[in-house]
């Protein structure tokens, strides 16, 4: 399934923006030469721009223009940076990855599971838990719930090259946003032995609902991560009064 054009617009722009090609504090080309530049609609190019203004890249400056807010300089050193997998973290962050998958099953969703993933009651789903390595320190823990009907063909071997490898690159599906909970909570005892914690007794804990191109919910995750390689880059809008 390809990519909607907006996202493609997002995609290149926000590559060239981390990049530094469209420097921190520039105005970004207009509209009229977004749209001729990717052979695209204005509508299409509006999408991209809001999107990308979501992500605190960009910000509309009336009458003149969207100016770039995004210092890739300030970018942080650890952590996820958008919707990227672990091994695209990796490259990004320069550490030698590897998956090792602890749990792979069909459950089905009771009442208890429903509520925690945002998956109706009775929903066959594949659950993939499986351990994060940097350079061969444990860091973190996936548990990743995926509707049967979409990942039925997951193996382990499969989870451990990549779970949105496989969607994506197998599949085609197209995977296109995340809503995100963040918390710091106490180190359980599957903490402990999963993840090298070390000196720490918390994790920092990620919870994931994330989201196809037509906005159905495909995969549930929970993250929890060593503190000390985890953290978190976002930018908040105040409501103009």
């Amino acid at each position: 399934m390809p990519k909607p054009v907006y996202q493609e617009i997002y995609q290149d722009l926000k590559r060239r923006i981390e990049a530094g090609d469209i420097a921190y504090g520039a105005f970004i080309p207009s509209e009229s030469e977004l749209t001729r530049s990717y052979s695209c609609s204005r509508s299409s190019v509006r999408r991209a721009l809001a999107q990308l203004a979501a992500d605190g890249h960009v910000q509309s400056q009336q009458g003149k223009g969207v100016r770039v807010i995004r210092d890739p300089s300030l970018d942080v050193t650890r952590g996820y940076n958008g919707l990227e997998t672990f091994t695209e973290m990796a490259e990004r962050l320069g550490f030698t990855p590897h998956t090792r998958c602890l749990t792979l099953e069909r459950v089905t969703a009771d009442e208890e599971l429903a509520k925690q993933t945002g998956f109706p009651i009775g929903t066959k789903l594949m659950r993939a838990l499986r351990a994060r390595c940097a350079d061969e320190q444990a860091v973190s823990t996936d548990d990743s719930y995926i509707p049967e009907s979409i990942a039925s063909g997951l193996t382990p071997q499969i989870v451990e090259n990549g779970i949105y490898r496989y969607l994506e690159g197998e599949l085609g599906l197209g995977i296109a946003t995340s809503r995100r909970i963040i918390t710091v909570e106490a180190a359980t005892d599957a903490d402990r032995n999963n993840i090298n914690l070390g000196e720490f007794n918390a994790v920092a804990v990620m919870r994931s609902h994330t989201f196809d191109n037509e906005g159905l919910m495909l995969e549930y995750t929970e993250t929890r991560q060593r503190p000390e390689f985890f953290s978190e880059y976002s930018t908040v809008t105040r409501t103009q009064r």
